[in-house]
């Protein structure tokens, strides 16, 4: 009894230590969660011995109780906790059926050879008691040595990323429950005549631990996997909207250099318009000339040639739907914030708003669709909201994929979260009588301090 509450105590701590890390708890969760695990999980004990609970059904009310817990206690994305509890169930159920069937293996082939005979078994209270504490400490050990490499897992993911993990790892998690009740009945392995017990008990373990084995590899691989794959898909979106703001702003200059190559002739066609007095055909030439040039100082210069350079192709393109377009934006003199990451905050809200805006005209909506920009200066932080038309009655609908790939689904809103963490910033996004508005705020002064040291 000692030795269960003790492998109890341990277990709930380790695992209220491990959410806090992935889920960045604070203490005061932690404890009420280890709390709340360790009483459920010995008033569940006990009711299963006394009820003679089958063990597949124990060990589901087991693993429902740490999820429950996990997704109560804790705050942040409900699917995040979901994958938390049930990644933690998956450690628990292949670590300690692995070990305790790895060590009886040993166990059994160190008696055959001491013992010089092959009628043995390793039964025992001090048997299982040693087995059950060392289990204990493998786990402890593998759990705290994942902790770290498993944080990538939790940060800067949608929330249908958490979910398509989940699914297979609980799908894990049945299948080797089922493996363990059928062992414990006798079905996975039978009782062979031709074979002793020490070789049927060699077998049955053995065979446990090369099928958990392989699910601990799998679970690995694809846990890693996804998100390796997730953070590579994230760097190849985020190299493609380098590209393309770099392009545009060549492009910019591109323009800039034809018309300063022509300025010559330009400046004596103006010259004949303005000696002939033909005012209103000056002002069209000018005009002409800039936006041929794109060097138009208007709402969009904003202090960077690289933002002006995006905010004047995104103007285009709202004009080009017949999208309302009000810009009010300034940055501040010598911004801390590089002008990529201000790209990809702003070009990312911006594409988002541009397609809610394309989405409105396409169901044909009684109001005009627009976007408003405003970036400025508050006090040390830097400001940024858009505001745009939307067709959706709810936000949570707003997170949900309507492009063709799925796979292209999450990304902008991830990169943007990723760009403005970058900084310490925080993102906020609202919806209210049909307008979406996505706020960002960097404080400067963080920056600035930073930069300084």
């Amino acid at each position: 009894m000692n030795v269960t509450i003790i492998f109890g105590l341990l277990y709930t701590w380790t695992a209220s230590c491990f959410l806090k890390e992935q889920l960045k708890g604070n203490s005061s969760e932690k404890g009420v969660f280890g709390g709340l695990l360790f009483f459920s999980y010995g008033i569940l004990s006990c009711w299963a011995k006394k009820r003679n609970i089958p063990y597949i059904l124990y060990a589901m009310c087991a693993h429902g109780l740490l999820v429950s817990l996990t997704l109560a206690v804790f705050k942040g994305e409900r699917e995040k906790k979901l994958l938390a509890g049930v990644l933690l169930t998956v450690m628990t159920v292949l670590i300690l059926n692995f070990s305790e069937s790895l060590l009886c293996c040993g166990g059994l082939i160190l008696l055959g050879i001491f013992a010089g005979s092959s009628y043995v078994t390793l039964t025992g209270v001090w048997a299982e008691k040693i087995i059950t504490v060392i289990t204990c400490i493998i786990w402890i050990t593998c759990v705290n040595l994942l902790s770290n490499p498993l944080k990538p897992v939790f940060t800067d993911k949608s929330k249908h990323w958490f979910l398509c993990l989940t699914i297979p790892l609980s799908c894990m998690i049945l299948v080797t429950d089922l493996v363990n009740w059928a062992a414990s009945n006798g079905i996975l392995v039978q009782d062979w005549e031709r074979f002793g017990l020490y070789e049927n008990q060699l077998f049955s373990h053995g065979a446990i631990c090369i099928i958990t084995g392989l699910a601990m590899t799998a679970s690995g691989a694809l846990v890693f996997g996804m998100d390796k794959i997730h953070r590579e898909e994230s760097a190849r979106k985020e190299y493609q909207s380098k590209v393309l703001y770099y392009e545009m702003l060549k492009d910019q200059y591109s323009r800039m250099e034809g018309l300063r190559h022509d300025m010559k002739n330009h400046m004596i066609a103006l010259e004949n318009l303005v000696h002939g007095r033909q005012w209103e055909r000056a002002g069209c030439y000018l005009k002409e000339m800039e936006e041929a040039g794109d060097i138009g100082f208007g709402e969009e210069a904003v202090g960077s040639l690289v933002i002006d350079a995006l905010l004047s192709h995104k103007k285009r393109q709202a004009k080009e739907k017949n999208i309302r377009w009000q810009c009010d934006a300034k940055l501040p003199r010598d911004c801390p914030v590089k002008e990529m990451d201000l790209c990809i905050i702003v070009g990312n809200i911006v594409d988002n708003a541009w397609e809610a805006c394309c989405r409105c005209q396409d169901e044909n909506t009684d109001n005009e669709p627009f976007i408003q920009i405003n970036i400025r200066k508050i006090k040390q932080c830097l400001f940024l909201e858009v505001r745009n038309s939307t067709d959706e009655r709810e936000e949570r609908d707003l997170h949900r994929t309507r492009k063709e790939s799925c796979g292209e689904h999450g990304y902008g809103l991830v990169n943007i979260r990723a760009a403005a963490a970058r900084y310490n910033g925080t993102v906020h996004t609202e919806m209210k009588d049909r307008i979406f508005t996505t706020s960002v705020l960097l404080p400067l002064c963080v920056m600035e301090q930073s930069g300084k040291s």
